[in-house]
């Protein structure tokens, strides 16, 4: 027998709107601030989706010996920029190091991470290197408690709060250059630069780190460093013969520009002479045809893609080790030269002068064994010949 539910009793479905649903949401200030003395630094309050949220209420504690803020360093969050409406209203105490903070508008915000509010505080200029300070995040409530946050902030160290590393910053620079010598005159020239280099600057002091690469010139530079001893290292480009250094050693002085800080290479490995360098739609050395075709055969060398097939036996004549200049290995062809997977095509040759990797590998390269001047003296010649730079 069926039992049925009185009317009276039966409940109705209830209908909840995604605003009134309870959320969570993660708020916090980041640990890895960094500031030089009586440098301002941008805090942002952040919150990791501010889907549903319509007003924050938040809370900051703050070491007055360290900081200073004023109203006016306070504003907005970036969560904030879609909406017209945003309201804010601060209340800084910067006696006792306090900062209360209302944001809010109309309507719900669209899910997506951001700030929720930014602060300008002002480093002491006497404020210690190297020490730290803490941004306490005391209180946050959200839709006035609808939305909860975790892990909820609270007076004291938790891992909502931020800290602030008190560091030194310079004006000082290194710079400098990486290029294949071809000429041996030990300064950069029109076609001599090599793009795309890796170059690591390391503070000897404290082991820190920055890295930069080559512009389509050769050249690098960094900035804003502070006196000390750096080594500077380059990342050996793989397409070229290795110029010997790729380690230096700088100091800096306080206000320094320290510049002609170099890396040279001897010439391009010649796995890596490419038949189209020798073609009109390259030359003339130095162009920006050329800069690219050099990028090309950098990113090829990193990528492991050698040319190493020799071009055809009738086009070229062999170079032999020793042989004058005026007999250097060189001819002239009109045939197709066919070019390794490096260039995946091929291209038309023209009465110019090529040279035979094959020939030449040996005597290029100075790792092989032979006379190390005889070698030298043989790459001078051979570039100087093809006009390669």
């Amino acid at each position: 027998m069926m039992n049925l539910i009185p009317r009276s009793k039966r409940r109705r479905p209830r209908i909840e709107t995604l605003s009134a649903r309870r959320l969570l949401a993660a708020v916090d200030i980041a640990d890895d601030l960094t500031a030089a003395p009586a440098a301002v630094v941008s805090v942002p309050v952040d919150i990791d989706d501010a889907a549903g949220v319509r007003g924050a209420e938040i809370r900051i504690s703050y070491d007055t010996n360290v900081l200073d803020l004023e109203q006016a360093d306070v504003s907005a969050g970036s969560v904030w920029d879609g909406s017209s409406d945003a309201q804010l209203t601060v209340n800084v105490d910067d006696a006792s190091g306090t900062v209360i903070i209302f944001v809010a508008a109309s309507s719900d915000l669209a899910s997506g991470a951001g700030s929720l509010v930014e602060l300008n505080f002002t480093v002491d200029s006497d404020a210690t290197l190297g020490s730290t300070t803490t941004l306490d995040l005391t209180s946050v409530v959200l839709n006035e408690g609808q939305i909860d946050v975790t892990p909820t902030p609270v007076a004291g160290a938790d891992s909502t709060d931020g800290t602030l590393t008190i560091i030194q910053t310079g004006s000082d620079t290194i710079s400098g250059a990486v290029f294949a010598d071809a000429n041996a005159n030990d300064q950069l020239d029109s076609g001599e630069a090599i793009p795309g280099v890796t170059i690591t600057l390391t503070d000897t002091a404290t082991g820190a780190q920055q890295q930069t690469v080559t512009a389509a010139d050769g050249s690098y530079q960094f900035s804003d460093l502070t006196p000390g001893t750096y080594t500077l290292t380059q990342q050996q480009p793989v397409a070229y013969l290795d110029g010997g250094q790729n380690e230096l050693t700088a100091t800096l002085t306080a206000g320094e520009a320290l510049d002609n800080q170099d890396f040279v290479e001897i010439g391009l490995h010649p796995a890596y002479l490419y038949n189209r360098l020798f073609t009109t739609l390259v030359l003339p050395v130095g162009s920006d045809a050329w800069t690219s075709q050099i990028e090309r055969i950098n990113a090829d060398a990193e990528s492991g893609n050698e040319a190493t097939a020799p071009p055809p036996a009738s086009t070229t004549t062999a170079l032999i080790a020793g042989e004058s200049a005026a007999g250097a290995a060189v001819s002239e062809s009109m045939s197709l030269t066919t070019v390794s997977a490096g260039e995946g095509e091929q291209v038309q040759a023209f009465t110019e002068t090529i040279i035979d990797r094959s020939a030449h590998a040996v005597a290029l390269d100075p790792s092989s064994s032979g006379s190390g001047k005889q070698d030298e003296d043989l790459v001078d010649q051979v570039y100087a010949t093809t006009q390669l730079w």
